[in-house]
């Protein structure tokens, strides 16, 4: 495989073969949770994980453990469920009838304490009621690991250390291991369920979806959104995790609660924008009018002109032949010219069309169409650039003519820089925010660590008491053997004291003596057996009596003898036995048995030697 097999290849790759897709997720996450299974296993690139993964078909499950992020407790951010249960949660019930269906999600679930802190909340509003309502609450979750804990719904005491003491009494079985009682684990349906590509549950009154946003990209984000918004009944309640997404800027939730992520789906209601009637101006002159009304009429357009030399907005007022009628101040400010009164000029004639180059063009193609043209331009006045918006709207007369031309001319500049400054700040808000999700994240994944490791020291704590208790039996049983060796030290010395007197008795006796023990092997010797045979000290090796330098005969005899002494426990004399050999002597062999401390018997053999005499016995 190539070296150049990278995260995204190994990701399209188990998305494709595998049937685990995690390409939706923060690239930052997901590669330090696939760099924390690599290091846990040894290997140094995606290419030689790939290849393990295609050895080992079981560690799929463990790179999805590795990655899921099972961080949750029952009533977790406790505020947070005291404001579903005494604000979110009463207006949603009131309405409902006995009979009436309430449907509640609870999108991630991980080990389900969420789920059933849930139906906790609702046993508690409905009481001994509940039974007359259709409550029904699903959760969901990719790890089906997590999915058996949740369904088992037994979980250690220390889990429940946010469950009130009354709750637990009432809600709980057991003592170090508590379960769910059976009426609540009744209300929850636990189910496999990928939230970014299977199809959402519908028809849901409450959303439950905390700090899993967090994991996924944008893109992801949004689209898994637009999930939980289909799934939503109108009206229905949303609550996600603290550093997730406030969704300020969606048009399909509103918020309820900012500081808990709490939102309430709404319908999207579409405008009309009511568009303002076109000045009308009439072609032909009117007749003169009465002094008086010619006075007032003065004195309109006195207000007029101070009125648009009041607006910031540059504005000519073009005739039929684009002559131009009246311009204010503003119009040649904004242009870089200076003041001044273009009245009875054509606009072609002035600066205005070296000002604004495509000017004359849009002008015509407003003639020609007898519609509002609007464009930008940018252009230099003196020693700053600026953007200028000008919109063309054409005057039209009561016969339906044009009779003139607006011309209107707006500075963006500043607009513009807002709009830039606005979209910075966007981008920086969405870098917070998704900074604060990474920490959130990682606020997890050390959390997660933190139990872990919290396990690991009860382990070992457990493993060092069981070591302690050990190590006491081990001292008292080293005290026992201490003891039991001071008793066995006397007793070798008594022993010692017996053997030596037992080994001088032997000694004593003026004939040839040996020790048998059951196994046939010689234990002791005397020295007049040492002489008999031929020994000046005790043979190195233990002889057994089939191996004595005597005739086959006489050993055969002996090994009868040695077994009938045994079987007997009593003494047997073998008389006139021919020794044989070198020794060219017979002898009374006595067999006696000699008990021992260790139960078993050895047999003490003397032979009780006669005068020299040939093999015929003379």
């Amino acid at each position: 495989m190539s070296r150049d097999f990278s995260l995204k290849d190994l990701l399209q790759e188990l998305a494709e073969q595998r049937g685990f897709d995690f390409r939706g997720y923060k690239k930052s996450t997901i590669e330090r949770r696939f760099r924390r299974r690599m290091f846990q296993l040894g290997i140094g690139s995606y290419a030689g994980y790939g290849e393990y993964i295609r050895e080992h078909g079981e560690e799929t499950n463990e790179l999805l453990n590795t990655i899921l992020i099972n961080v949750t407790e029952f009533f977790r951010d406790p505020p947070a469920w005291e404001l579903l249960r005494h604000e979110i949660l009463p207006p949603l019930l009131k309405s409902l009838r006995p009979g009436h269906s309430f449907r509640v999600w609870s999108a991630g679930c991980a080990s389900g304490e969420e789920a059933y802190s849930t139906a906790i909340l609702l046993a508690e509003h409905f009481g001994n009621r509940i039974s007359e309502y259709d409550i029904k609450i699903y959760a969901t979750d990719i790890d089906d690991e997590a999915l058996g804990t949740a369904r088992r719904g037994e979980y250690p005491a220390e889990a429940l250390k946010r469950v009130r003491t009354e709750w637990r009494q009432k809600y709980f079985q057991g003592k170090q291991f508590l379960r769910v009682n059976r009426e609540i684990r009744r209300l929850v349906i636990f189910g496999r369920s990928n939230l970014a590509q299977d199809a959402p549950i519908s028809h849901v009154n409450l959303l439950i979806c905390r700090n899993v946003l967090i994991y996924f990209d944008p893109d992801s984000q949004k689209h898994i959104l637009n999930r939980l918004h289909y799934g939503l009944e109108p009206g229905g309640v949303l609550f996600l995790g603290k550093s997730e997404s406030q969704l300020s800027n969606s048009a399909q939730f509103r918020r309820l609660n900012a500081r808990w992520r709490i939102f309430q789906r709404v319908s999207v209601i579409s405008t009309l924008e009511e568009r303002p009637e076109p000045l009308q101006f009439s072609g032909a002159p009117e007749p003169g009018p009465p002094s008086k009304e010619r006075e007032e009429l003065d004195w309109m357009r006195q207000q007029q002109r101070f009125l648009l030399d009041t607006l910031g907005v540059g504005i000519f007022l073009l005739g039929p032949d684009d002559v131009i009628v009246r311009n204010n101040n503003a119009s040649l400010a904004l242009l870089g010219l200076p003041p001044a009164s273009l009245a009875g000029q054509r606009l072609q004639d002035t600066d205005l069309s070296q000002a604004i180059p495509d000017l004359a063009s849009k002008l015509r193609t407003s003639r020609l169409s007898n519609e509002a043209t609007r464009f930008t331009t940018r252009i230099k006045a003196g020693p700053e650039e600026r953007l200028l918006e000008v919109t063309i709207r054409p005057v039209i007369n009561e016969r339906g003519d044009r009779s003139g031309t607006f011309v209107f001319v707006e500075d963006q500049s500043v607009r513009e820089k807002l709009q830039t400054t606005v979209e910075e700040l966007e981008s920086t808000s969405e870098e917070l925010q998704s900074a604060n999700e990474e920490l959130e994240t990682t606020n997890e994944e050390l959390q997660s660590t933190n139990e872990e490791l919290e396990t690991t020291n009860e382990e070992l704590q457990s493993t060092n008491e069981e070591l302690e208790t050990t190590n006491e039996e081990l001292q008292s049983l080293n005290e026992e053997l201490e003891t039991t060796n001071q008793e066995l030290e006397e007793r070798t010395k008594e022993l010692d004291q017996v053997n030596n007197v037992y080994a001088q008795t032997l000694e004593k006796i003026r004939l040839p003596v040996v020790l048998v023990n059951q196994d046939r092997r010689i234990e002791f010797w005397n020295s007049m057996a040492l002489r008999m045979f031929g020994f000046k000290n005790k043979p190195p090796m233990e002889l057994t009596v089939d191996q004595l330098p005597l005739s086959e005969s006489l050993r055969n005899t002996l090994v009868r003898r040695h077994r009938a002494t045994l079987l007997k426990g009593e003494p047997v004399i073998t008389r006139n036995q021919f020794l044989g050999g070198k020794l060219n002597q017979t002898a009374d062999i006595h067999f006696s048995v000699i008990p021992r401390e260790d139960r078993t018997k050895n047999v003490l053999i003397m032979f009780e030697l006669k005068p020299s005499k040939d093999e015929n016995g003379k």
